[in-house]
C-alpha cells in the first residue's frame, strides 16, 4: 500500500526486516541470503506498486531523504542503527525497484529510524520518502 501526501511517498511492507541482517545476529551466510532475498522480494513488490500509482511523479528521485518506521507486536528495546542495519535488503529493493537513483551519501539521506509497538497493524515497515529540492542533475 502506498499514498501520496504533500510530496512524500509512503510504502507499507507487511513484513519486519530480517532479524538475520541484525549486526549481532551470528547465522549461516545461506540463510542470511535466504531471509534477505524473501524480504527484499516483498519491499520491491510494494514500490514497484506505489511508483506505478505515481504516474504524475518523475522516477527516479534524484536525491531522497527516507524516513523508516519499524511496527512490532511486543514491547522490547531495540537499536536504531540495527534497525537501519536489517533495513539493508529492503534499501536494496527501493533502489532496484527504480524509485532512487542509489543509495548513496549523494543520492539517499536517512532521516529518523524508528521502532513503534501496536498490535493491530503489526508487523509493518513503514518507508517514507520525501525528495530533496536542489537535486542533483540527472544522467
Amino acid at each position: 500500500m502506498s499514498e501520496m501526501l504533500k510530496g512524500k511517498m509512503r510504502i507499507e511492507v507487511p513484513f519486519l526486516p530480517p532479524i538475520e541482517y541484525s549486526p549481532n545476529s551470528r547465522v549461516c551466510w545461506l540463510v542470511k541470503y535466504k531471509a534477505g532475498k524473501v524480504y527484499h522480494d516483498a519491499v520491491y513488490y510494494c514500490c514497484v506498486d506505489a511508483r506505478n500509482r505515481e504516474y504524475r511523479r518523475d522516477f527516479p528521485l534524484g536525491k531522497a531523504k527516507l524516513n523508516l518506521t519499524v511496527v512490532f507486536a511486543e514491547e522490547r528495546l531495540r537499536d536504531e542503527d540495527n534497525l537501519l542495519a536489517r533495513f539493508k535488503p529492503g534499501l536494496d529493493a527501493v533502489v532496484d525497484a527504480g524509485l532512487l537513483l542509489g543509495d548513496d551519501v549523494e543520492h539517499l539521506e536517512i532521516g529518523r529510524v524508528e521502532a513503534v509497538v501496536d498490535l493491530k497493524p503489526a508487523p509493518l515497515t513503514i518507508i517514507e520518502l520525501e525528495e530533496i529540492k536542489g537535486k542533483l542533475e540527472r544522467e
